[in-house]
């Protein structure tokens, strides 16, 4: 199966695993808002009954009580409140899943691009390996060069297949985790379909400014739905100082009489206030607080370095591009015909050859940075959405 590189963020978005994992989350959270939305205490009925024995007669006494307990100090709306943050965090944090499986993705397309570039590179090498070779072999039957070019050239050629076999070997690898973060059938065989340059510079040289704004970033929000569910867990906790109201009804049968009876009940916090709660909610809105910085203050590093990092090999690409390609190809067009003319030695030709290797492979380097780079920016910035 053929996939362009927008075909696999639509895939990745609309059936990655990870991403089920995380909705099924979510929906766990929002049961959670179910849970605390339900009045906790249920109302109480007791109710008993036996035999009054006297001297002249035995009489049956029945007493039955209705209670209702009442939370006073609004101990459900914190409840709902807290449980509503949570489902806050597991929002944003599936969204931040969903982001960090497209860098992942992008990361995984970017690479198999590489590698088939690596591969193209490879099988030049061996085109020009095989044509020296070719040229050796001549020379050598016509006499005018030994049997050791010829064995080197040989060597050479062969070098190059294994590097062609490593390089597919490499796309292979690349392909399976990209198929494996979509969620493809394993039977189901993945090609990826694009250029690596269209990735690295898209649009030419980069704009003297990039919006690098991090403040949407999901996991940031995740982390200050923690700090308001900490909040709240801590105003739960210091409700309960309010002591707990019970109001009831009661039914009396007495010797014959029938008496009716109101009940008032009440709690007094005198060894649990909440206090344990509270200490807990509040450790947990600290945590919350710090991790927040902390993970802002990384996220701002990670774009400004990423940003720093796509400026510099998109300009150095350009460059190459301006003054490199053309020497390049014009150099590897000249060096077979050259040797075969005997103006170039044979080790002169294996420098000027890893030269042509070296200045490729760098070349697709620079491609793989400036792809690289514009994934994690657009990771660092929270635009993978």
């Amino acid at each position: 199966m053929e996939i362009t590189y927008e075909q696999a963020l639509t895939l990745a978005r609309g059936q990655a695993p990870s991403l089920a994992v995380a909705r099924a989350r979510v929906g766990e959270a929002e049961g959670q808002v179910d849970a605390a939305e339900v009045w906790r205490l249920n109302p109480q009925i007791m109710a008993s009954a036996g035999p009054r024995f006297g001297a002249n007669q035995t009489n049956v006494d029945v007493s039955v009580r209705a209670t209702q307990w009442l939370e006073v100090g609004g101990q459900r709306g914190h409840r709902i409140d807290a449980a509503r943050a949570g489902v806050d965090a597991s929002q944003a944090r599936s969204e931040d899943t969903r982001r960090l499986l497209l860098r992942d993705v992008s990361l995984a397309f970017v690479a198999a691009l590489y590698w088939q570039r690596r591969v193209e590179i490879a099988e030049e090498n061996l085109e020009l390996a095989s044509a020296v070779e070719a040229v050796a072999r001549r020379r050598h039957e016509l006499g005018d060069v030994g049997g050791l070019e010829e064995s080197s050239a040989a060597l050479a050629v062969a070098d190059a297949r294994v590097d062609v076999e490593r390089a597919h070997a490499a796309v292979d690898r690349a392909e399976g985790q990209l198929a494996a973060l979509l969620g493809v059938e394993a039977e189901t065989e993945l090609v990826t379909v694009g250029d690596l340059r269209e990735l690295a510079i898209p649009g030419g040289p980069i704009d003297a400014n990039i919006d690098i704004d991090i403040d949407e970033r999901p996991d940031l929000r995740a982390l200050e739905a923690d700090a308001r569910e900490a909040r709240a867990a801590g105003a739960l906790g210091r409700s309960n100082r309010a002591p707990n109201i019970a109001v009831g009804v009661g039914y009396v049968l007495e010797e014959s009489e029938h008496v009716m009876l109101g009940t008032v009940g009440i709690t007094l916090p005198v060894f649990d206030r909440g206090q344990g709660s509270v200490a807990v909610a509040e450790a947990r809105g600290a945590r919350a607080r710090v991790e927040l910085e902390t993970t802002r203050y990384a996220a701002s590093i990670a774009a400004k370095t990423a940003d720093a990092v796509v400026r510099r090999t998109t300009d150095v690409a350009l460059q190459f591009e301006r003054d490199g390609l053309a020497q390049l190809e014009r150099t590897e067009q000249l060096v077979t015909v050259s040797y075969e003319k005997g103006a170039v030695a044979y080790d002169e030709v294996l420098v000027v050859r890893l030269g042509l290797v070296a200045a490729k492979l760098n070349y697709a380097g620079l491609l793989l940075e400036a792809a690289t780079g514009r994934v994690e920016l657009s990771a660092a910035t929270g635009a993978f959405q």
